[in-house]
């Protein structure tokens, strides 16, 4: 099994392609501060702040997971929020992927997802500053994870950014 967590933090990271390898560069360098002498102030040899979170892990009826996402800052509660659905609520893969999620990597800002109950939609307007989503690729208000289980001989996957985009299609 592999858990991926990759990013190139804005849309297309730094838009630069590289010549030999064609991969496509980040641009993590905004996640240090332009100001001299705090913390995550950029400087020779500091490394940046990252949210790569990429698990394995095994649920205690025996099952294992590996769970990735890209989705730079929004990775973290992704990936917890699923291992959470597998781990703690028992659900199979596509019961987890397909559930509504929320984000608060914006800072002050929660994300919910539009499917969340409506109580839980007015629970978390009552006590931030919330804002309502459809989990889709563009505009990325979550991240884009992928799941994998192993259960006895069975493997099992699921990706969610192009299925949610298709869901999102077919409703027009």
């Amino acid at each position: 099994m592999a858990a991926v967590t990759q990013t190139l933090l804005s849309t297309f990271g730094s838009k630069f392609v590289s010549g030999q390898t064609g991969i496509t560069m980040n641009n993590g360098i905004m996640w240090f501060d332009p100001t001299p002498g705090v913390p995550n102030s950029l400087a020779p040899g500091k490394r940046c702040l990252t949210n790569y979170t990429p698990v394995l892990a095994q649920v205690a009826d025996g099952r294992r997971v590996a769970v990735g996402a890209s989705g730079g800052r929004r990775i973290l509660p992704a990936v917890s929020q699923l291992l959470s659905f597998v781990m703690d609520f028992g659900m199979d893969l596509d019961a987890a992927i397909h559930q509504p999620r929320i984000d608060a990597s914006e800072g002050a800002i929660v994300i919910g997802d539009v499917r969340l109950p409506q109580a839980a939609r007015e629970a978390l307007g009552a006590r931030f500053d919330y804002e309502e989503a459809r989990i889709q690729t563009l505009p990325m208000k979550f991240a884009c994870p992928s799941i994998v289980m192993r259960n006895g001989e069975t493997n099992s996957g699921a990706t969610e950014p192009f299925h949610a985009w298709s869901e999102a299609v077919a409703e027009g």
